[in-house]
């Protein structure tokens, strides 16, 4: 769909400022066109000639509203507040103005497109998926998916990073987390519902990382919860995001165990980073693990020989095991850290260094744009 109007009814001129500026220099700016009224009798006044969809902010000082509003077949009514108010009113929201502003608009589009019966905001975006995945625990996945995701957004792509270990590495994106802003748990109900309603969800319970810089769900399951994860909710999951629009890239963080979602994960995923060391007990259980998915009868269309891409990670120069007993060429090294090694702290781990640089220079780096498909969206 094009642009929807977004329309503010709000005496306050800095947050109509605020508003306004952040929906222009933000990625929002190709989702809305946005009018303001300071005036009641002027923006009651636009209510009633406007025969297009809007999406109305009302600040409650400006209620009760004309019945023009609540006639309105299309678009969505949103109050706004000073303070947080626990109810809503009847079927319309009220939502704190006093809140960050990428949160703000994130309720107002998650609303929308969960209650509209107008097409849905989405970007423009189409999605390539991307899989971090190794044969054996303790192969560097999580700090290779998280670098990975913000060299390309270094290169200014949109980025969501979706991590599906059944024990995550929390300590590298959550510190200081709330306990309650589970947010994974939550998206997962929601498809178990509707995968449209999932999908509305994701720009209401997705975070973005404050030093990386691409978007993620906070929080973990429990680790039965996670276990219970078939293919069919990973498939729904990993589709809800691809169907906001809203990204160029989706980083997914696999267990090493082939559970279903990490197998559901690896079939639909364009590419598949496949980290390997050094070590003669990877070396042979990469071998057995890449020659029976190649194999597989049901994976018959995964095309596994063009979008593996095998990579040696904490590689110090010298490769002692036989790079051709793989049934795939290696692609790329990562340079082992021994700063990283043992560490007390995330922040250390963050830094764009050697580790960025190995990864900026992996030839698939560049074959991601040129070879891959695209995910197709049902």
């Amino acid at each position: 769909m094009g642009k929807m109007r977004l329309v503010l009814l709000e005496e306050d001129h800095y947050f109509v400022d605020m508003c306004s500026s952040y929906i222009r220099t933000s990625e929002h700016a190709e989702k809305f066109m946005f009018t303001t009224f300071s005036n009641k009798e002027q923006g009651f006044d636009y209510i009633e000639r406007s025969k297009e969809p809007y999406i109305l902010l009302v600040h409650e000082s400006f209620m009760p509203l004309p019945e023009r509003v609540f006639q309105q077949q299309h678009g969505c009514l949103i109050i706004l507040s000073d303070v947080p108010v626990a109810a809503d009113v009847m079927e319309y929201p009220i939502l704190c103005k006093y809140q960050p502003l990428n949160q703000f608009v994130s309720h107002i589009i998650s609303h929308f497109n969960e209650y509209t019966s107008s097409p849905r905001l989405r970007g423009n975006h189409s999605a390539e998926i991307i899989s971090v995945y190794s044969t054996v625990g303790g192969s560097g996945k999580t700090v290779t998916a998280t670098h990975l995701a913000r060299e390309l957004v270094y290169q200014g792509k949109r980025i969501f990073y979706l991590n599906l270990e059944q024990l995550p590495s929390l300590s590298w994106l959550e510190a200081g987390l709330k306990q309650e802003e589970n947010n994974l748990s939550r998206i997962l109900y929601y498809g178990k519902t509707s995968e449209q309603l999932q999908t509305a969800k994701v720009e209401l319970y997705k975070r973005r990382h404050p030093v990386m810089g691409f978007d993620y769900f906070p929080g973990m399951c429990e680790p039965a919860e996670m276990e219970e994860i078939t293919d069919k909710d990973t498939q729904s999951l990993i589709r809800s995001v691809l169907a906001t629009g809203a990204y160029d890239y989706i980083i997914l963080d696999l267990d090493s165990a082939l559970q279903p979602r990490t197998k559901a994960a690896l079939r639909i995923s364009d590419q598949v980073l496949w980290l390997v060391l050094d070590d003669r007990v990877h070396w042979d259980k990469t071998q057995v693990l890449m020659n029976l998915l190649r194999s597989c009868p049901d994976d018959h269309e995964a095309d596994w020989g063009r979008k593996l891409y095998v990579v040696v990670n904490k590689f110090n120069g010298n490769l002692l095991n036989d790079r051709s007993a793989l049934p795939v060429a290696i692609a790329g090294y990562l340079p082992y850290i021994p700063e990283w090694k043992a560490h007390a702290a995330v922040e250390a781990l963050q830094v764009r260094g050697v580790f960025s640089e190995g990864l900026s220079k992996l030839s698939l780096l560049s074959s991601f744009r040129a070879e891959a498909h695209t995910y197709a969206v049902g």
